[in-house]
């Protein structure tokens, strides 16, 4: 298979409707703007595009009724028979196919690599039927189906050897597609069904999703761990607007880091490789034409260090001036090109440009994979989790170790930190995985458990507390090294016994022990009576800027024992970093400021170890300069 995510190779792109007619290029076909469209976007960086088959112009079926029945299947435009041939019997429309040749001809003259959404119904919250199936359930009626199959059987097999293309897509956002939802067994049937025909015409190129989420559970459609059985590449479309990370501004932590923590954690709990597939600021409202360039900066090397494999931005030309629907009539669908309409570069197409060229100048083609230092064990039936792991991957960057993901159902990597965050669910963890884990704190890995509204088996045991009884708190205070930090929500936990092995660490004002370390085998277990991680994702502001307050001091009492390895740290809570080995005494160090503010010096280094190149940044003497919303990325040496 030709996997061209496979390794740690970066791609930035974009996604791509024709500037003259968006979503009507198809049909209102022009192959001088595509190609101008493309010289471009390759002059721009652009080195991946996702392109999209707008349905109906590529199967065009009408259904032909007889006695309120449908008699058989015909050919739009007017009613022609389908044709004898292999395109007429898949109802595939071979002028719209020719126009796709043309443009893979022209993708290849610019060295662009095409990602193929396959079956694209619904885009920027329209959808769009052949006319013979409207209203019909796209994702579970047999019917449809069948004629998906036929389309995408054929059209693979048509254009599998496009040197343009890279891989196929199932479509935009294909969950969208199903009335009133499939469950998720029908969403693996529908996903097997596809891919299927996909593999059956082409076993070369790998298939990508093309989802803008995932459900974490096994019981709900299209979930991750199902899904990642049956494609090659995952994707995530991590709109700042429509998430939880919307409560700050777009150029700051929050925003900034979200599109990398979610690649991070579905690659992790689908072992397949993720990109972002698409992203973008959605609006003026939202942010300016600066603001919009600085979150884009940032989430290139924020993504980029943590893993992923591409970023693709929405979209690549400004839509707000169509007067059709979509456009017409939705705001999410305007204008948030890399270009205006009049076809000059935003500032966001400069980013794109100069973070190209910058990876076409770095010394290491692929960047090595991160070093990790702790496993976050996402508890089962965990409500609003993305804001919840959010939260907590980044008060773990904060305390300078690196997170993976793994879900509490499943086997766990070993590690020598585990951190099972804010748990609300009264069935967390099955008590074989649990059992699992504490012989891993036995033999001496450290736990972490901060509890939600819920109950939890053997507290007595894994905590060395015993609680006499709990109320609903309103707002508690609570001192951590000298420090008062606000918590808001939860319990108060009335304490009536603390064993000899437990260790307060804070208490509340009542005195009360709320966060403590506990001895367990040759291992300890971290336990906190408040969720953290839940409280902080509904706060806006407390990741703006080096002065807020530092809860992420709770970590940094458990990250300490996992985080001895690091050559560097960071001392700025806003300047978050990873490590990558390229041997045992030179690693490369990214540095991201996720403020928009410059920081100066806010990296130490373990003994023996020093800078030896400054790949990016500036220095003054002895003092590093990371400008706002960049990166320095170092390469250091042990001597």
């Amino acid at each position: 298979m030709k996997d061209f995510m496979s390794d740690n190779h970066f791609y930035p792109g974009a996604n791509y409707w024709a500037s003259h007619a968006s979503i009507n290029m198809w049909s209102d076909w022009r192959a001088d703007v595509v190609e101008e469209d493309f010289r471009k976007l390759s002059g721009s960086g652009i080195k991946l595009l996702r392109i999209f088959l707008l349905w109906p112009d590529f199967q065009p079926l009408k259904a032909i009724y007889a006695n309120s029945q449908i008699y058989e299947y015909r050919m739009m435009p007017g009613e022609t028979p389908l044709p004898d041939t292999e395109a007429g019997q898949a109802g595939v429309s071979e002028e719209a196919c020719e126009h796709f040749a043309e443009l893979c001809r022209l993708a290849d003259k610019y060295d662009i690599k095409l990602i193929v959404g396959l079956l694209t119904g619904h885009m920027s919250f329209r959808f769009y039927w052949p006319q013979a199936f409207e209203g019909r359930n796209f994702l579970t009626d047999p019917t449809l189906i069948k004629w998906e199959i036929r389309f995408v059987r054929y059209f693979v097999k048509r254009f599998r050897s496009e040197p343009a293309i890279a891989a196929w897509d199932l479509g935009n956002e294909c969950p969208n597609y199903g009335i009133g939802g499939p469950n998720s067994d029908q969403s693996y049937v529908w996903t097997h069904a596809i891919a299927s025909a996909i593999r059956q015409s082409d076993p070369v190129h790998p298939i990508v999703s093309g989802f803008a989420a995932y459900p974490l559970e096994l019981k709900e459609s299209f979930n991750i761990r199902e899904q990642s059985e049956l494609l090659d590449i995952n994707t995530t479309h991590p709109y700042q607007i429509f998430s939880a990370t919307s409560i700050d501004p777009i150029d700051t932590l929050r925003a900034c880091i979200d599109p990398a923590v979610r690649a991070s954690m579905l690659e992790d709990l689908g072992g397949k490789p993720c990109f972002v597939e698409e992203v973008g600021s959605i609006g003026y409202t939202n942010c300016s034409e600066a603001s919009e360039a600085a979150f884009l900066r940032t989430m290139l090397y924020s993504t980029w260090a943590q893993g992923c494999h591409g970023v693709c931005w929405w979209c690549a030309f400004d839509q707000g001036g169509f007067d059709y629907a979509p456009y017409d009539w939705n705001n999410y669908g305007s204008d948030y090109g890399l270009f205006r309409a009049d076809g000059s570069a935003k500032p966001v197409a400069d980013e794109m440009k100069k973070f190209a060229d910058f990876l076409d100048s770095f010394g290491y083609s692929d960047l090595p994979k991160h070093t990790t230092e702790a496993v976050c064990v996402i508890p089962r039936e965990l409500s609003n989790p993305l804001k919840i792991l959010d939260t907590a991957f980044i008060l773990a960057k904060q305390a300078n170790i690196d997170l993976t993901f793994a879900h509490a159902e499943d086997k766990l990597p070993d590690s020598k930190l585990y951190i099972l965050p804010s748990v609300y669910s009264s069935k967390p963890i099955f008590l074989h995985r649990l059992n699992e884990l504490l012989v891993k704190v036995r033999e001496g890995a450290s736990l972490y458990i901060s509890l939600g509204d819920t109950l939890f088996r053997r507290l007595p045991e894994l905590t060395g507390l015993t609680i006499a009884s709990r109320e609903r708190g309103k707002s508690a205070k609570v001192c951590l090294d000298g420090i008062e930090y606000d918590f808001g929500g939860g319990f108060t936990y009335n304490i009536e016994s603390v064993a000899g092995s437990c260790e307060t660490l804070a208490s509340d004002e009542d005195g009360r022990p709320v966060f403590v370390r506990n001895s367990y085998g040759r291992g300890s277990i971290y336990f906190l009576t408040f969720p953290l991680e839940a409280i902080l994702a509904d706060r806006p502001g407390i990741f703006r800027d080096e002065n807020c307050t530092p809860y992420y001091r709770f970590y940094e009492k458990f990250a300490a024992e996992a985080s001895g390895s690091r050559a560097c740290r960071s001392a700025h809570p806003c300047v978050l970093t990873t490590e990558h080995i390229i041997t045992e005494s030179r690693r490369i160090v990214v540095a991201v400021n996720y403020m928009n503010e410059p920081v100066k010096s806010a990296l130490t280094f373990a003994d023996g170890w020093k800078i030896e190149k400054i790949h990016r940044g500036e220095s003054n003497g002895d003092r590093l300069l990371i400008p706002a919303n960049d990166a320095a990325v170092l390469e250091i040496i042990k001597v």
